[in-house]
């Protein structure tokens, strides 16, 4: 991945809603760029720096974040956040829903 920054991302829905929740103005159409990754081990799993026009950067999960279908590394990412949220989910005894 630190091979393809800046990646351009989206907010999930639930993100974006806590976000604007919180008081940060970023819909789930607001494009962000991941500038910088990193692995957090089994409890955290990837996390992204975010670059966001005029306002802080922060720290998010890759799981949160949705990727530009046409983006490189889309079916990649995509198959690493399907099985995190479903490892996730597991550990916690739940069932993940089917789309």
């Amino acid at each position: 991945m630190k091979s393809h920054l800046p990646i351009p991302a989206y907010a999930s829905l639930e993100l974006s809603n806590y976000l604007i929740e919180n008081g940060k103005d970023i819909a789930p159409e607001t494009e962000l760029m991941i500038t910088k990754v990193f692995e957090s081990g089994d409890d955290g799993g990837i996390v992204c720096l975010l670059d966001v026009m005029d306002q802080e950067a922060f720290v998010i999960s890759i799981t949160l974040l949705r990727i530009k279908p046409e983006h490189a590394l889309y079916d990649k990412i995509s198959a690493y956040q399907k099985q995190r949220i479903r490892s996730i989910f597991r550990s916690k005894g739940l069932r993940p829903r089917r789309h």
